[in-house]
């Protein structure tokens, strides 16, 4: 669905439209002017969709991007037990203890 012209409604600044989308941000102009707001993320505690078609993608959108955290934090909790326990796993960002063996990389290599 497309967001560019959708209305949302704002706790403080009212009613406004959005005026860009670039997939994490929304600039959307409300009558003090225009503004740039985090999505999804600022759905459900400033912002709401006006129309229904819009407000269920940005439910499908905020759910996936928890679904997503959820998965982050539960390998994080798992890499801080196995360091904790001494247990070096190849391929993760190096501590000074750890002989240049690595803890909390992504799998494809990237560091967090």
């Amino acid at each position: 669905m497309e967001m560019i012209g959708q209305t949302v409604k704002h706790k403080t600044l009212g009613e406004g439209t959005v005026e860009a989308a670039n997939g994490k941000y929304l600039s959307i102009r409300f009558g003090c002017g225009l503004k740039t707001f985090v999505y999804p993320d600022t759905f459900g505690k400033f912002l709401t969709a006006v129309d229904p078609a819009f407000a269920k993608q940005v439910e499908n959108d905020l759910a996936a991007g928890r679904s997503e955290k959820e998965k982050t934090e539960a390998l994080r909790r798992e890499e801080a037990k196995c360091f904790r326990s001494g247990i070096v796993i190849p391929g993760r960002a190096a501590q000074p203890e750890d002989d240049g063996q690595s803890v909390y990389v992504k799998d494809d290599g990237e560091d967090l």
